[in-house]
């Protein structure tokens, strides 16, 4: 996997980072957050708007690739075409995610900058990363805590078979390319248990951002 500089946050900016496999429900711990006003920005959905929106990313990967690797009808890239390619080509694998995260990180570091600037001044403000691939990017360093959610395999294959329609197959291999979540104990500050009934999944949504929220007091006390 390509490893892309990432930018630091803006002064008064403190990043905390969300993750979580396939399943675990990462994602809709990142919309309890956003419901309740908090900023949070989804990696995920901006690296696809790079190939799947018209700009400036869009145009630099077709003129990589080719244009043959425009969707006609879109205009946007023809994704089955491109991973067709870029399964077998490792450099065209690397010049594709070149391209999608150097976009994906100044699109977040706009978003930033924006929030940064609505803050009073001196005020310091939690901006979140949903960021399915935190821990294999290596990415931990950029924030200044990071939470993990965490659901047993099995269950993670049923969701996303049973939402996503996808195969076991499909799942258990995006597994195998993830992080284990032992790793995610090993690495993680903050740990969020989805197993089960989502029922008072809010809650526990809830209590570990507050509980990240004094690891970073700490942290940030202990280096004035």
């Amino acid at each position: 996997m390509t490893h892309v500089p990432v930018p630091d946050a803006p002064t008064g900016v403190l990043r905390i980072g969300l993750t979580g496999g396939i399943g675990s429900g990462k994602s809709t711990v990142g919309k309890i957050w956003a419901r309740q006003g908090h900023h949070v920005i989804d990696l995920d959905a901006l690296s696809r708007a790079v190939l799947d929106q018209p700009g400036e990313g869009l145009e630099e990967a077709i003129a990589r690739f080719g244009e043959s690797y425009r969707d006609p009808e879109t205009g946007t890239i023809n994704r089955a075409a491109l991973a067709e390619l870029v399964f077998d080509d490792p450099s065209s694998r690397a010049d594709l995610e070149r391209i999608v995260h150097r976009h994906l990180w100044a699109e977040v570091g706009r978003l930033e900058a924006s929030i940064a600037s609505r803050a009073a001044d001196g005020t310091r403000v939690l901006v979140i990363h949903d960021s399915p691939l935190l821990l294999e990017l290596e990415h931990d360093r950029h924030y200044r805590a990071l939470i993990a959610v965490l659901t047993p395999e099995r269950e993670r294959i049923d969701r996303v078979v049973r939402e996503r329609g996808k195969s076991c197959e499909y799942v258990e291999g995006v597994i195998r390319a993830q992080v284990s979540d032992e790793e995610r104990r090993a690495r993680a500050d903050v740990f969020i248990d989805n197993a089960g009934a989502p029922e008072h999944l809010d809650e526990r949504a809830n209590a570990a951002l507050a509980e990240a929220c004094d690891i970073i007091d700490d942290r940030l006390h202990a280096a004035d």
